[in-house]
């Protein structure tokens, strides 16, 4: 849990500077959250290609999935120990170190001659850009009082979702101009011009370090049970088993150090994570839905971009562009759903009808084919497939601020800081365990209806132009089972919100 640095000097800072020093540290973590999902396939430009690069066949797809859990599984790991840590050694100590390791992440990825040195630089970057969260939070917070604090917390906070909107969309600029390895190499001279602009302000604050709690044993537990759970749902082999090959010993591994987790957290003195609080239906309906939704999402980040690529022909720019109809819905879906759930009084109402917008704007998507990037929408420049994009990304924002305000109402005042950081969590953890099974589950059924294709040997170009026609089919195939599960998903999500969600509180007036 993060509290306040106790420090007067801090404060005696260039406040203004300090957060604009640390704000692009997190901008620039951000970026990288989700910047590969526009170069792992690219069939017309092989620099731009991860699993060109690697040699990875894109009907081996499966083997590329750690390239995106790993960062994910980094950032969970990381995020639960940056708080208590930034307690302990000051926070830009731990903003210095993390940044480092970020950077040092980068440098793997970008020297990667094998998905192994690849995937292990994703998790470092991963750890290192999600220990930057609550450290950059915490530090504004010591930075403000209490009643200036609310403006700054926020510019944060909208920094790292621009950030994650606008990476695609950089991965795919900069591998389209220069190659994908080089998104990780800008990494390294802007982390070091942030680290060299930081110090004199490190000098000038003076950080102390003093004793603070931190409960190791907990999040020793936490990460071993999600990579557990995530080595059981990877389907290294899906051409055998939409599941790993360990899933029957890894997943029950996997509930016992999340019980053991539970176990310690209700006799921890400072626990990580209050479980008692998931006796109250609507923070586990909101944890539970926040979750679902962040599934939802990682399924369309790295999907839609991958059918771009693999059946539309698009090089990595023209795949970012296609995701960012979708990306630009969420953040106005967002500032929508929070309009709309104070205007009628309702978070259950206001959740559960972006998470259904979210579900048909899936739908839709499973509806695509070749043909489906042509049409326009009542003869306007904006295009059909255009317009299912940003309802989809609209659906999945109008979840987010009702979801977190019901959280939050329900752990009051005393636990808020620790309940927005688990928000976070519970969203990352639907992202990694959602992709991994749906991932899974449509590799698995695609392995299966190209079991039968065999490539045509020789010259024979009615017989190649047969087997390219049944081959996109069996990928477009995969694609309509992943959306049709995914929007299944959603709708299950918006049943559970509007069954635990609470009634917006009446406002007291003083």
């Amino acid at each position: 849990m993060i509290r306040p640095f106790p420090s007067a000097r801090l404060r005696s800072v260039n406040r203004p500077a300090l957060l604009t020093l640390t704000g692009a540290g997190l901008f620039l973590a951000a970026l990288d959250a989700y910047v590969v999902v526009t170069v792992l396939v690219n069939a017309s430009d092989p620099r731009a290609s991860i699993l060109t690069s690697l040699n990875i066949p894109v009907n081996h797809f499966e083997r590329a999935t750690p390239i995106i859990t790993g960062f994910l599984l980094g950032y969970l790991a990381a995020m639960p120990l940056a708080g208590g840590l930034s307690d302990r050694f000051g926070r830009l100590r731990i903003f210095s170190l993390c940044m480092t390791l970020f950077a040092l992440g980068s440098l793997l990825t970008a020297t990667a001659p094998s998905l192994g040195q690849l995937v292990t630089g994703r998790l470092l970057q991963g750890a290192g850009g999600g220990a930057l969260v609550p450290a950059v939070l915490a530090l504004a917070a010591d930075l403000y009082p209490a009643g200036n604090r609310s403006p700054v917390l926020g510019a944060v906070s909208a920094l790292q979702e621009i950030g994650s909107v606008l990476g695609p969309l950089w991965g795919g600029l900069i591998a389209g101009m220069l190659g994908w390895t080089w998104i990780f190499w800008i990494n390294l001279p802007l982390a070091g011009l942030i680290l060299w602009a930081l110090w004199p302000q490190m000098r000038i604050a003076g950080e102390p370090t003093q004793p603070a709690h931190l409960d190791w044993l907990g999040v020793g537990l936490a990460t071993a049970g999600l990579a557990f759970l995530t080595l059981a749902l990877y389907a290294a082999n899906p051409e055998q088993s939409p599941v790993g090959e360990g899933f029957l010993w890894q997943a029950p591994l996997a509930v016992v150090f999340f019980a053991l987790f539970v176990w310690r957290e209700r006799r921890a003195p400072h626990p990580l994570i209050n479980v008692r609080r998931f006796r109250d239906s609507s923070f586990s309906g909101s944890a539970l839905t926040n979750a679902i939704a962040g599934a939802g999402l990682m399924v369309a980040l790295v999907y839609i971009p991958v059918l771009a690529n693999a059946v539309f022909s698009m090089n990595a720019t023209g795949a970012a562009l296609l995701l960012l109809r979708l990306m630009v819905g969420i953040p106005i879906g967002a500032l929508l759903g929070g309009w709309l759930a104070q205007q009628l009084r309702s978070y259950r109402v206001v959740a559960a009808a972006g998470l259904i917008l979210a579900a048909v704007g899936f739908l839709l998507l499973s509806g695509w084919n070749e043909g489906s990037l042509g049409p326009h929408l009542l003869g306007s420049p904006i295009r059909v497939a255009d317009a299912q994009l940003f309802l989809t990304g609209l659906g999945l924002g109008i979840e987010i601020a009702p979801v977190s305000a019901a959280l939050l109402d329900a752990v009051g005042e005393a636990e808020r800081g620790a309940g927005a950081s688990f928000l976070i969590v519970m969203r990352l953890i639907g992202m990694l365990v959602g992709f991994s099974l749906v991932a899974g589950f449509g590799l698995w059924a695609f392995h299966r209806a190209t079991a039968q294709l065999i490539p045509p040997v020789g010259l024979n170009p009615t017989a190649y132009a047969l087997y390219i026609v049944q081959f996109k089919q069996a990928i477009f195939d995969e694609y309509h089972l992943i959306f049709r599960a995914t929007a299944i998903a959603l709708v299950i999500g918006a049943l559970l919100a509007a069954a635990t969600l609470r009634p917006l509180p009446r406002p007291r007036w003083r």
